[in-house]
């Protein structure tokens, strides 16, 4: 590992950053150490370096009077309670890591130099954080990150220019996506495989990452071995990955895990045998916030539809009543088993403001025991691959008969 780049003490507290010694790869993890000593006489209290309280983190590119990449903690503006400060006693030093993986994934390869400032944050209960109380204070040095392309994508060719435009492609949903990524061979694969981590971050980013899930679907198996490379590579995005490993197996073909295969079977017998049917139920909220209102669709035994509709503002709810046709029920188990439910989980740990997260119940037999109940983010829900099973519900939901 590198030195530290400690910056300038204030008041006997200084902060300093340190980068891996070797070059870092785009879209891998990438992380950095940050340090804080305390030499002063008095203990402190820091935030950002307590293990068991969250923060986030904040990058602001190079400006002319600043020409390096500043990381911050993006929590200055919300009052923190005390156990979000650690105690760092005179003569000692706290570290905490800071995870850059998708910032410099969106960035690729160069040479990067970054610092850190230690921004004021506000506690709770009388407790006196650390403040800095000049200009430098909070400050480290500048460290210079190397940041490098996957050998394979470079071998393929795929420099900056071709990235953002495999990019452009993605996000247009160009249909010969697919056959340009089996021309750039393993490289190609790679690119999206590593896309598809993007899905763990809100916005345009997370759609691009959902594209290349399909784009990879598309490739075959190949986009499936670049998955499972991706998953040891990448271990911040391991959650998204594994996902994706078990959404490319199932569209592939593969088996099914033993956790799943109650349900699937059930599901199967249902499409199969219109008979059993009795007690399949169903219940869809695509939104319930003060800004959007609230809906919801239950699909009861013996396929009744109930709509409950609730306007802005807490009106009055708006209720109706219908009775789905066969052919209906039909259409929905089809697209369950398509959309391979007993897949679908979240991913992403937070939404962009005001961002619905929709609600879906499966139940496929009176005991309960094949039920399935999933909570994602609209995005999630739009973008990845239950957007068919969302669109369905939707139009049965809003549907006037």
């Amino acid at each position: 590992m590198q030195d530290i780049a400690w910056g300038a003490p204030s008041h006997g507290v200084r902060f300093g950053l340190r980068v891996p010694e070797r070059a870092m790869v785009a879209g891998h993890t990438i992380v950095l150490e940050l340090f804080c000593e305390n030499q002063s006489y008095t203990p402190i209290f820091v935030f950002g370096f307590q293990p068991t309280y969250p923060r986030s983190l904040r990058l602001s590119p190079p400006r002319p009077e600043r020409p390096f990449i500043l990381v911050t903690f993006g929590d200055e503006r919300t009052l923190h309670p005390p156990e979000a400060f650690l105690r760092v006693d005179p003569g000692t030093q706290a570290s905490t890591s800071l995870d850059l993986s998708f910032a410099f994934d969106r960035r690729g390869e160069g040479d990067w130099p970054v610092a850190f400032r230690a921004l004021p944050v506000a506690a709770m209960g009388g407790l006196r954080a650390w403040r800095p109380h000049d200009e430098a204070g909070g400050l480290t040095a500048v460290a210079e990150l190397k940041v490098t392309r996957l050998a394979s994508m470079r071998a393929a060719g795929i420099g900056a220019d071709l990235e953002s435009e495999l990019d452009t492609r993605l996000l247009a949903g160009d249909p010969s996506l697919p056959e340009r990524l089996r021309a750039l061979g393993t490289g190609g694969a790679d690119y999206a495989a590593q896309r598809v981590a993007r899905v763990l971050v809100p916005g345009a980013d997370a759609t691009l990452g959902w594209k290349a899930l399909d784009a990879l679907e598309m490739i075959g198996p190949a986009g499936l071995d670049a998955v499972h490379e991706a998953r040891h590579a990448l271990p911040h995005a391991a959650e998204a990955l594994t996902f994706a490993a078990e959404w490319l197996g199932f569209r592939l073909g593969h088996g099914h895990a033993a956790r799943d295969l109650p349900f699937v079977t059930a599901l199967e017998d249902l499409i199969a045998q219109p008979d059993r049917r009795g007690n399949f139920a169903v219940t869809w909220v695509p939104y319930d916030l003060a800004i959007h209102g609230r809906m919801s669709l239950d699909i009861a035994r013996d396929a009744e539809r109930i709509v409950h509709a609730q306007s802005p503002g807490g009106g009055p709810s708006v209720v109706r009543r219908a009775r789905l046709k066969p052919m209906q029920v039909q259409a929905l188990l089809d697209t369950l088993a398509h959309s391979g439910v007993w897949l679908l989980r979240p991913l992403r740990t937070m939404g962009i403001p005001d961002e619905p997260r929709p609600s879906l119940r499966v139940q496929l037999d009176l005991a309960g025991g094949s039920t399935r109940h999933i909570e994602m983010w609209n995005g999630e829900w739009r973008h990845g691959p239950g957007f068919r099973l969302a669109g369905l519900l939707d139009r049965i939901a809003n549907d006037p008969d």
